[in-house]
C-alpha cells in the first residue's frame, strides 16, 4: 500500500484530533507518527478480507500499478477502509493520550 496518506484523509485527521492551529510541521510530526499505524491496521483489513488464493496472487505482485489494480478488483471499498482505519488508530492514538496525560498530572 502507498505510504502517504492522501490529502482528503490527513485534513480528516487533522481536525478529527483537533490540532489545525498547530503549525503545519507540527501537524505532519503527528500525521507521521501515525501513518505507519493507519497502514498496518489498512494492510491487516486487507488481508483479513482476501482469500488464500487472492493472498497468494497478491504475493507474487510487485509493480505498484499492479498491485493498486489488484486491490481496486478486490477491494472496492478501499477508501472506505483506509478511513475506517484512520479513525481507529486516530480514536486510540487520542485514548493512549489521554490516559498518559492523566498518569503524569
Amino acid at each position: 500500500m502507498d505510504k502517504t496518506l492522501d490529502d482528503n484523509l490527513k485534513e480528516e485527521i487533522i481536525n478529527d484530533l483537533g490540532i489545525a492551529e498547530l503549525t503545519s510541521f507540527e501537524q505532519e510530526a503527528i500525521i507521521s507518527d501515525l501513518e505507519d499505524k493507519i497502514i498496518e491496521q489498512v494492510n491487516s483489513i486487507i488481508l483479513d478480507r482476501l482469500s488464500p488464493d487472492e493472498k497468494e496472487e497478491l504475493e507474487i505482485l510487485s509493480d505498484d500499478e499492479e498491485i493498486a489494480s489488484f486491490l481496486a478488483r478486490t477491494i472496492p471499498d478501499l477508501d472506505q477502509v483506509k478511513q475506517e482505519a484512520a479513525r481507529w488508530v486516530v480514536n486510540t492514538w487520542r485514548t493512549d493520550f489521554k490516559k498518559d496525560s492523566q498518569n503524569t498530572a
